[in-house]
């Protein structure tokens, strides 16, 4: 089964703006802020969150505020699409037609929150899918990298366990990912999210069945994924 890191398309004919990142705001004066819903949600989905990785468990036990948005003006709507600012980890909103479809497909632990538009019939949620933290990568089998090939100036580092990979990101804070080695336990599933990698991973599968469906704005990295192994 092939993987291909998904995003959202940045091609002013598909989302209407040139941004190239996002379709929407965040209405924070819609938003009942006192709602205590909202509070544990905003103090769990923020980037000063220490525990957020450790206790990913405790995303399910978060009850849906409703987030309000507007779309920006000449924004098309589509199915997936980019938000700011962007909640930590919560890369994306995803119309009802999309979730219902990954539904269907064994994506793992995740949980999705309401997301409002203004003057948008269509029902849009953000969604979590638990994830793979740096520490349980196997690194022995990844393969790491700085430099571009354009500019012939590629460099590999080998990198034995998780401790090795924070010192060398001290000394080449600009390190990437070529190859990401994860546990055979995830082989199968259609939506991979990794800690380490920007974008969730999908199958191809799945890729397929979201494209036969019609949903829109949903790009693939085809050529310039990272690549997956399961070990």
């Amino acid at each position: 089964m092939k993987y291909y890191q998904i995003s959202v398309s940045a091609e002013p004919k598909v989302i209407g703006v040139n941004n190239g990142i996002y379709q929407l705001e965040i209405d924070e004066k819609a938003i009942d802020k006192k709602d205590a819903k909202f509070i544990n949600f905003i103090e769990w989905f923020n980037y000063k969150n220490e525990n957020f990785w450790s206790k990913q468990d405790i995303v399910k036990l978060l009850k849906s505020p409703i987030i309000k948005g507007k779309m920006l003006k000449k924004a098309k709507i589509t199915d997936i699409m980019g938000y700011a600012p962007e909640y930590h980890c919560l890369h994306n909103i995803y119309s009802e037609k999309y979730i219902e479809i990954v539904k269907t497909h064994g994506i793992g632990d995740y949980s999705i929150f309401d997301f409002e538009i203004e003057n948008v019939k269509e029902k849009y949620y953000l969604m979590f899918v638990k994830t793979i933290t740096t520490p349980e990568i196997i690194f022995d089998n990844s393969t790491l990298y700085t430099g571009h090939k354009i500019m012939n100036n590629l460099k590999y580092y080998s990198v034995e366990n998780y401790e090795q990979f924070r010192q060398l990101l001290e000394r080449e804070p600009l390190v990437r990912y070529e190859k990401v080695a994860i546990s055979k336990e995830y082989y199968g599933r259609d939506i991979i999210s990794v800690q380490a990698t920007a974008g969730h991973f999908y199958s191809e599968k799945l890729i397929d069945f979201l494209l036969d469906c019609g949903i829109t704005g949903l790009q693939v990295s085809y050529n310039n994924s990272i690549q997956l192994e399961f070990v």
